[in-house]
């Protein structure tokens, strides 16, 4: 079993390994300004689970941070994929690109002290104000947590 999802335009789809996926929603100025919204909710999953079904080479890379890259379709603009952020090689999938109604869990909320005050976090899930511990650029030897990286459906 898998999830599949994919660019607005179709040029550019792909495919997770597994039944489920655990996700993060954002609050970081630089996932707002990539999604328009007051946060962005990614699905963190290995580089070993993901799968291009097509248009790999549709992707334009934006390093938004330094090693950390957003990667875009260059005939739409969706925003498929982050990574080099985590510390491990993880990558993030925006969940919006998800196609259907995929079974998603939202595990944590992170760098909500970016949180915009028109938005208001009102749930139970963990929260960081910036990357958890363990998480981060500036864990180079880092290892996500499996509640986190969902990594036991593989």
């Amino acid at each position: 079993m898998s999830i599949v999802g994919g660019c607005l335009c179709g040029d550019t789809r792909y495919e997770i390994a597994g039944s489920r996926v655990n996700a993060v929603n954002c609050y970081c100025s630089m996932c707002r300004k990539a999604h328009g919204t007051a946060f962005s909710t990614h699905a963190v999953v290995n580089l070993s689970r993901l799968t291009w079904l097509c248009g790999e080479t549709n992707l334009i890379r934006y390093e938004s941070s330094p090693g950390g890259f957003r990667e875009y379709c260059k005939h739409c603009g969706s925003h498929l994929l982050v990574h080099g952020q985590s510390g491990d090689g993880a990558l993030a999938i925006p969940a919006g690109t998800l196609d259907g109604n995929p079974n998603v869990t939202i595990v944590s909320h992170i760098f909500t002290r970016e949180c915009v005050s028109w938005h208001v976090i009102d749930d139970d899930i963990p929260k960081h104000e910036g990357w958890p511990e363990g998480y981060g650029p500036a864990n180079e030897a880092g290892h996500l947590k499996k509640t986190i990286k969902g990594d036991d459906d593989d």
